[in-house]
């Protein structure tokens, strides 16, 4: 419920602080004295969009904070919150900024969200009904949920039915589609899954191969050049046909051989007779070696063409199928795998739809025995509509719960709902947003509100003047049907009526003071001799006389009876 108002620097409020109680609360008032504005700012915390008209002059902020109690059972609002990222606590704080720059801010907790969270906040905390709707009973897709919550425990339990019914549908199709849609589309899917796995594992893909065989080719492509270095360093070493000088390993040797015949002249030469020696066993070493790399260097031409068209083979499965050999070996096994289910899917394709087929049949039957109960359903709604709207003052209005079918069902059953209405005879029967009169609408709000009260589960619900052209026995049949009502729901309406007000557990006053040549409203608390005098004031049109004051005592003693 809401239990706190506050604004500031809004329209012609300076600073205002409003606390309201579980039950009735009425505002009274002056005609213009600004019980409207307080409607404004309630319509704004509910996500309505914001004027910088709307900021008091002289201001350069407008400020409006609400304050609801809430229950954290209340499903809906709980799903609205965890939606939005928002923590449900037993006090829910909503307020708006209004920038005369035409900066607007939200808070819901004390965090900054988008206006579309108010209006979802909104729905599911006030229904208004008024000049500025607010009003849940007006979407037509609500209708089918209140009828049914209207139901008694057997509807209910066949429209549970239904939704277990369909949801189990749901994840057979669901295996049906992952299976493939048909006998042509699983042998599609299972002729390309095996040229994929064919193709990569016909390849034989290793890991290492590929760049094994680019240093490969590399060397090929260098061949040339490798036989002519490694020639020429042979010959240098030992000799041979190319050699237009001594090999080298001939003049080390003669040198060596020079030095060791000096070696008894002078024993200093030693150690170059050694490194001489070493020169030329590394030399001899060397030479062999070149001989056996020399014998290596050998190839078949048509060796290179073998080795690009092997690379080509891998660059071409990397496009495919992976950018490493290890991705692409992977995809040949999910291939497989996926081989493997189409291969066993078949027996199990024909036993899901037979399942699915069987379920579909349950869920049509279903949905024609939900649909009945809800036709008898309507009728009782119907009729109580009717009766009400009676003792409202509309005894010639017609009420009815339109049935729309679908060609199949869906997961709430074979039909759309939607509540019609009619005010005056002659006229056809209307979607409720339809309604032009504010005052019917209120009525007939009034009337669902007073039937559904058990199913309802908004809290609060404000009814803007809903006396508009209505007086005597019906106004007094009003009041009576918003005091029962409010035994479920709060209850905040703004009224011209001394019956109405004087059925309400608590009364406000709402007046304009003038100060210093600025014009503020303001709002009294009314108890005692004070609600007694605006009573009166109702009753008389603002003359108060002792008559209209025992009128104004006797009307609050009959309310407390009642």
């Amino acid at each position: 419920m809401l239990s706190y108002l506050h604004m500031q620097n809004f329209a012609l409020i300076d600073d205002l602080s409003l606390e309201l109680f579980p039950g009735m609360n009425v505002l009274t008032g002056e005609t213009g004295a600004g019980k409207s504005i307080l409607i404004g700012a309630i319509n704004l915390i509910l996500g309505e969009r914001a004027s910088s008209e709307q900021v008091r002059t002289g201001s350069e902020q407008a400020l409006i904070e609400a304050v609801f109690i809430v229950s954290k059972s209340y499903g809906q609002l709980q799903t609205i919150m965890e939606l939005n990222g928002l923590t449900l606590q037993d006090d829910l704080i909503i307020s708006r900024e209004i920038a005369r720059s035409g900066r607007n801010t939200c808070r819901v907790n004390g965090r900054i969200v988008p206006l579309g969270t108010l209006k979802e906040l909104g729905s599911a905390l006030v229904d208004l009904h008024g000049q500025h709707s607010h009003q849940s009973l007006l979407k037509p897709e609500q209708h089918i949920l209140l009828l049914d919550e209207f139901g008694d425990e057997e509807l209910l339990k066949e429209k549970k039915r239904l939704e277990d019914l369909f949801n189990v549908w749901q994840k057979v199709r669901q295996k049906l589609k992952s299976r493939g849609t048909s006998p042509e589309e699983r042998a599609r899917q299972l002729e390309l899954l095996r040229y994929q796995r064919d193709e990569i594992l016909n390849a034989a893909l290793n890991p290492g191969e590929e760049e094994s065989l680019s240093q490969r080719l590399l060397l090929l492509n260098s061949m040339e050049k490798l036989l002519s270095m490694a020639n020429r360093a042979y010959t240098e070493i030992y000799g041979g046909e190319e050699a237009t000088s001594s090999p080298v390993f001939d003049r080390i040797n003669s040198i060596k051989e020079e030095m060791s015949s000096l070696l008894k002249i002078d024993s200093r030469v030693s150690p170059f007779i050694s490194t001489l020696e070493e020169i030329s066993s590394n030399l001899a070493e060397l030479g062999h070696e070149l001989y056996n790399y020399l014998d290596n260097l050998t190839y078949f031409p048509e060796e290179i063409e073998e080795i690009e068209n092997r690379l080509e083979l891998y660059r071409r499965l990397k496009k495919k199928y992976g950018v490493t050999v290890e991705e692409i070996l992977c995809f040949a096994e999910k291939c497989q795998e996926e081989i493997t289910v189409l291969e066993n899917s078949e027996e199990e394709v024909l036993m899901l739809e037979k399942e699915s087929k069987n379920l579909w049949q349950d869920i049509e039957q279903c949905a024609i025995l939900l649909t009945k109960k809800r036709k008898k359903t309507a009728q009782i709604l119907t009729k109580l509509v009717k009766e009400v709207l009676g003792e409202l003052g509309m005894d010639n209005a017609q009420f009815s719960v339109n049935f729309i079918e679908r060609e199949v069902p869906a997961r709430h059953g074979k039909e759309e709902i939607e509540f019609l209405f009619s005010a005056n005879p002659g006229e056809p029967l209307k979607p409720l947003a339809r309604i032009i009169s504010a005052g019917e609408m209120a009525r007939v709000m009034l009337a669902l509100k007073s039937i559904l009260a058990e199913q309802d589960h908004v809290p609060t619900l404000i009814f803007d003047e809903i006396d508009s052209g209505i007086g005597g026995k019906t106004i007094q049949k009003v009041a009576e049907k918003m005091a029962r009502l409010s035994k479920k729901h709060q209850v905040i309406c703004v009224t011209h009526s001394p019956q109405i007000a004087s059925a309400a557990d608590h009364q406000y006053y709402i007046f304009k003071e003038v100060a210093e040549g600025r014009t503020t409203t303001c709002v009294n608390y009314l108890e005692g001799e004070k609600r007694v005098m605006e009573i009166a004031r109702l009753l008389n049109g603002g003359i108060i006389s002792e008559i209209t004051r025992r009128h104004a005592e006797e009307l609050l003693k009959k309310a407390s009876e009642l």
